[in-house]
């Protein structure tokens, strides 16, 4: 039913209302007659009593005005559970459409990538991309070296936003396996989680156990597990915040990979004098750096990363070229 007929039917409705108020008014102030009537009760005496005559026409009117106000109400209720009744349908009927729609589009697409693609690889694509509801953007990977004694200690620092690309709240479960592969153990050293409007969704800092919210730290000696899981609203996101630190011995060679796609992403890195840093790229996008100096390199990826992408970062130090120059 759309707008015009509704504001027909209503209209309806009002002038039958002001016509059975009309009628009610008017009978209201009609004039009846009052006359005796004598009646024998039980004793057999004869009792008379004032009794109100009205008139034939004076019931039908009342017969009428009641008609009518039933006849709004009726009018109003069909109308009323009518549109309810077509709104539900239209939406059920938009619903199947859409899921039609929504079917025939994914075996087409299916279909079409099946043709110029092996059917093992669309299934990964299909898998870890299209059917993959959130993404990471603006992604920050910070990496601070500091040499103590013989160890250096990094402090990584990663950032970045999940946004939820369905029209659905999805929820995200996080889980950090931090492998020491043979070397020292990771130490969390806060994570934290908060919504758009800067709500915090997870906290975590380990002199603070009692304020820790949501998320469940764990470690056997080899790996460091960090598990939380946030729900994000659709079409908005929430941001991620994590930081630990690792002692390394000697040269150092580690590796950074994401499990969602990423839409852009920084690599920091800070070390100290006489060492140099470098990476191997493991994705679709190479990183470009950006900025250089003896103590500092900054990369840039300004295209996609593909889940379990990421790449493999070396910190070497540099060979003494003067004990080489004495030599000779």
């Amino acid at each position: 039913m759309n707008y015009k007929q509704m504001s027909g039917y209503l209209l309806l409705v009002v002038l039958v209302a002001i016509l059975a108020f009309a009628l009610d008014v008017f009978s209201s102030r009609l004039t009846v007659d009052i006359g005796s009537k004598s009646i024998l009760d039980k004793s057999g005496q004869v009792t008379t009593s004032l009794e109100v005559v009205y008139p034939l026409w004076h019931q039908i009117v009342n017969l009428l005005k009641n008609f009518l106000y039933g006849l709004a109400a009726a009018i109003f209720i069909t109308v009323f559970v009518a549109n309810r009744l077509e709104n539900s349908q239209r939406k059920e009927k938009e619903d199947e459409l859409k899921k039609l729609n929504d079917a025939i589009n994914v075996n087409v697409f299916d279909s079409l990538f099946k043709t110029i693609i092996p059917e093992e690889i669309f299934k990964i694509i299909k898998q870890e991309i299209i059917e993959n509801k959130v993404v990471r953007r603006d992604a920050k990977w910070v990496y601070n070296f500091v040499e103590e004694k013989e160890k250096i200690i990094c402090t990584q620092t990663t950032r970045y936003e999940l946004h939820n690309l369905s029209q659905a709240p999805v929820s995200d479960p996080v889980k950090l396996e931090l492998d020491t592969l043979g070397g020292e153990e990771y130490k969390i050293l806060s994570a934290e989680c908060t919504n758009t409007s800067g709500t915090v969704l997870v906290h975590y800092d380990p002199e603070d156990s009692v304020n820790n919210k949501n998320i469940d730290v764990r470690s056997n000696g080899n790996i460091t597990t960090v598990a939380y899981t946030v729900n994000i609203p659709p079409e908005s996101y929430v941001e991620y915040k994590t930081v630990f630190k690792r002692a390394y011995t000697g040269n150092i060679t580690d590796a950074q990979a994401t499990k969602v796609p990423v839409i852009g992403a920084d690599i920091i890195v800070n070390f100290p004098e006489g060492y140099d840093f470098n990476i191997s790229p493991l994705m679709s996008s190479f990183p470009r750096l950006i900025t250089q100096s003896s103590t500092q390199k900054i990369f840039k990826v300004e295209g996609g990363i593909l889940p379990r992408q990421g790449f493999i970062f070396y910190l070497v130090k540099k060979a003494n070229n003067s004990k080489h120059s004495d030599a000779a």
